[in-house]
């Protein structure tokens, strides 16, 4: 005999003997749903991993052409896609600028990390490497201005 307890009310029933209600059919289609929404949250995981990456590229082809990393009209073109991305798609603009205004400090973060000379696999962990240095910092213009 099974050890589970099944709770139900009376008014539940009426005379149906699959013992599901109404709460578990919303269940099951909440359960669906946060299914669904685990599949895109791994590949928006996966976009921004991928993303940071590339930056970290950028981070060091800029190293090696000793190009600076402040690009000013770079971070505007990031931020205006992503405003008409929400416009085309009826999504709030200021929700983007907030979520690229994340993206931006994190890869400015690394580049900064790839630019004063920290090997990739240090600044990817966000740790200092074996010399003991740490990034220089910038000052917030110069960051908000660096490659998006």
């Amino acid at each position: 005999m099974s050890e589970a307890i099944m709770y139900f009310s009376l008014e539940q029933r009426n005379g149906d003997d699959s013992g599901e209600g109404p709460e578990s059919s919303a269940q099951r289609s909440l359960d669906t749903l946060r299914e669904e929404l685990d599949i895109v949250d791994e590949a928006l995981l996966e976009a921004v991993r991928q993303r940071l990456e590339v930056c970290l590229r950028i981070g060091e082809l800029k190293r090696r052409e000793h190009i600076p990393m402040i690009q000013p009209d770079r971070m505007q073109v990031v931020h205006d896609r992503a405003r008409e991305f929400a416009d085309r798609h009826s999504l709030s603009p200021e929700f983007f600028d907030s979520l690229y205004d994340v993206l931006i400090a994190e890869t400015c973060r690394l580049e900064d990390l790839v630019i004063n000379a920290e090997s990739p696999k240090s600044a990817k962990n966000g740790r200092r490497d074996h010399r003991g240095g740490g990034p220089t910092r910038h000052n917030a213009g110069s960051a908000a201005n660096a490659e998006a």
